[in-house]
């Protein structure tokens, strides 16, 4: 009896062993890690702007959603409303305060509530500015899904180059996005791959392969397609569409193999290298040249135990200005351990998979960064375009307005400003900081 429970003991241990290294264990970790990599003020306030923008949008205001907040995103809608209406970007102490007292008294709710059960953004700036006796047509369905996918990406990418939002509210608008549920479509492809970025930025590497294997899979299926979005969206401008392909599907193996030499089983790092091989190829095949090639290269010929062969790249790679002096020190020393032919320290110098890395994540985004979405936009004629981009700037206006509010600290400075500006005010502001 005592050894068929010892045996038993030992199944349970080894079963759960096994679990704790699969790919699937993993990634239900990274699920966890995403939501609790969103779950702070900042986020929510943001969330919570972005459900009084869309939920301004409900006209039947008997809806039980549309309720649940109405008496609390006024001070925010109005807020959007001077800023489209008379261009007026100052947001005041007091409009900050009842803003985010506004915020505090549905905090919980905002945290338990799905944004996507409104209208689109789209949608609430479109109507905002529609004849208000005009019957309304809300998208439904397979439609609703689309667009609401495409406009969290687009979302994803403009707050990426905001000053005060960034790279934690573009990870908030790409973990709203559902590729795999669109149909087949270049702006599936392109959204898998946003969201495979940015997921890889932030460290969420089993979230970012597991999106960037089914993107490899989708493009290898889908030849018939064309990418002319994605050709604008890399600059790749004097490619034709099976060069674009070619172009897009080492990007796509170049971020799975660096998620994969992010992770710690050794099958993982195999397979990264195998990613850099493709990608490094499909780069040559192309005549490619830029900052992400030599890094690759680089890491690659030292990898094999032929560093001599990686200070071409790596001359070409300590002159770009994308590398911080810092950077440069880095490629320098290991340089200076190749040309000593101290191959040993070369591969365990600065130059490792972190650093380069942090090079190709600095490439692509700056890649990124330079995507005008407004004249994008302008170019497809999408109606009130000018007015979305001053929505998008109010956001950021508000989170910098609020944020200050946050801390105990600002809120008595708050408190103190609000008794200096008038009694008024302070009747307004009544109970918010009790």
């Amino acid at each position: 009896m005592k050894n068929k429970l010892l045996w038993l003991v030992l199944l349970v241990f080894v079963a759960g062993c096994g679990k704790e290294d699969t790919d699937e264990y993993l990634l239900s970790l990274d699920k966890e890690k995403l939501v609790e990599s969103l779950n702070y003020d900042k986020i929510f306030f943001y969330k919570f702007a972005k459900i009084a923008l869309r939920s301004s949008a409900v006209r039947d205001t008997t809806l039980p959603e549309y309720q649940l907040f109405a008496n609390r995103t006024r001070n925010v809608v109005n807020s959007f409303s001077k800023a489209t209406t008379s261009g007026d970007q100052d947001i005041s102490v007091t409009d900050a305060i009842l803003m985010y007292k506004d915020y505090r008294a549905v905090s919980k709710l905002v945290k338990e509530t799905d944004e996507d059960i409104f209208p689109t953004v789209v949608e609430a700036i479109n109507m905002n500015y529609a004849d208000k006796a005009s019957p309304v047509v809300y998208l439904m369905g397979e439609s609703k899904l689309y667009n609401e996918n495409v406009e969290h990406a687009i979302l994803s990418m403009i707050v990426l180059g905001t000053k005060d939002l960034g790279k934690d509210f573009a990870l908030y608008e790409c973990s709203k996005t559902n590729p795999e549920k669109l149909k087949d479509s270049e702006e599936k492809t392109l959204l898998e791959f946003i969201r495979g970025v940015l997921f890889f930025s932030h460290k969420l590497h089993y979230l970012s392969e597991d999106g960037i294997s089914r993107n490899i899979t989708w493009l290898d299926k889908h030849a018939d397609i064309p990418l002319p979005y994605t050709k604008a969206f890399f600059g790749w401008r004097n490619f034709n569409d099976e060069q674009t392909r070619t172009a897009f599907l080492s990007m796509n193996y170049l971020f799975r193999g660096f998620d994969r030499l992010m992770m710690e089983r050794d099958i993982d790092q195999e397979r990264a290298l195998k990613d850099f091989e493709l990608f490094l190829g499909k780069a040559n095949e192309l005549g490619i040249e830029n900052e992400t090639v030599w890094a690759i290269e680089s890491f690659l010929y030292l990898k094999k135990g032929k560093p001599e062969k990686a200070l071409p790249a790596l001359r070409k790679l300590k002159a770009s200005p994308l590398c911080s002096e810092a950077e440069r020190k880095s490629i320098q020393e290991s340089i200076d351990y190749i040309e000593s032919r101290d191959d040993d320290a070369a591969l365990n110098a600065a130059y490792d998979k972190f650093f380069i890395a942090k090079i190709v994540a600095k490439y692509t985004f700056s890649v990124l960064a330079k995507i005008n979405w407004e004249q994008v936009m302008t170019e497809k004629k999408v109606p009130h375009t000018a007015e979305l981009f001053t929505t998008i700037d109010r956001f950021q206006k508000m989170s910098e307005a609020v944020s200050g509010y946050m801390s105990p600290a600002i809120v008595e400075t708050g408190k103190k400003s609000l008794i200096e500006k008038s009694t008024n005010v302070m009747d307004k502001a009544k109970g918010l900081f009790k």
